[in-house]
């Protein structure tokens, strides 16, 4: 299976804004690949079990094998890749249980995250940037299609983690691991689920962009909560067999 990278969703501002807030932490060569490829599963081009061929990677991304090598040694860390002697590196699918537990987790992390965005909305142009983050998410264009939301959304979380402006929170959140949960997770969601989602994620920058933290912070909680209701929702049975 081809590793192009090609096709991606169309830009908007608030992406312009996240390009922006990642140039200011350089990245080494190894967290710029998996990065790419966190992307890549975003955007579902790497799907669960996805074959991810080390000559293939670097060429796509102008780097070395042994950079490539080094990227999946950690997204394997980080339980994104499995690493075969034999049949070498592929996307590893996440389990029922193992999709919760990681929102149980996020529910406290991104609370966390929408307090402290919250706290500093006040700071240079933060409040502006939000709120841009949030108009591209919560608009509801029928030519939006699937990928410009994952796009969309994943754009609102890197400005809002750019915002609350916390070096821990940035490296203990999981987000390869949130990158194939998004994916994996996505197929099952209806139109009721999206514009439901649009409504809560909202709700949370109406709560930063107003500076109320403790409100941000609930509201984050309570949409994550719904999440696990809306996993719960799905049949184990039919999740672990979705790919």
């Amino acid at each position: 299976m081809s590793t192009s990278i090609s096709k991606r969703p169309r830009k908007s501002a608030g992406s312009t804004a996240l390009a922006k807030a990642k140039a200011a932490r350089p990245l080494s060569s190894p967290d710029k690949v998996v990065e790419a490829i966190s992307s890549a599963i975003l955007m579902r081009r790497f799907g669960p079990g996805h074959r991810l061929v080390e000559a293939d990677l670097a060429s796509n991304y102008n780097v070395s094998r042994g950079t490539v090598r080094e990227a999946l040694k950690k997204l394997a860390a980080q339980g994104v890749v499995l690493l075969s002697p034999h049949r070498g590196a592929s996307i590893r699918p996440l389990s029922h249980r193992e999709a919760q537990q990681l929102v149980l987790v996020l529910e406290v992390l991104c609370g966390l995250a929408a307090r402290l965005a919250a706290e500093n909305i006040g700071k240079g142009s933060a409040r502006a940037r939000m709120q841009e983050a949030a108009d591209l998410l919560t608009r509801v264009h029928l030519e939006s299609g699937a990928d410009q939301f994952m796009a969309d959304r994943a754009t609102y979380y890197g400005v809002m983690l750019d915002v609350a402006d916390n070096a821990e929170l940035n490296r203990v959140m999981p987000l390869p691991q949130i990158s194939l949960l998004r994916s994996q997770y996505h197929g099952f969601l209806g139109p009721k689920d999206i514009r439901d989602m649009r409504k809560e994620y909202g709700g949370i920058a109406d709560a930063i962009i107003k500076g109320d933290a403790a409100l941000a912070e609930t509201r984050m909680r309570k949409h994550l909560s719904k999440t696990i209701d809306r996993l719960l929702a799905v049949d184990e049975k039919t999740f672990n067999q979705s790919f």
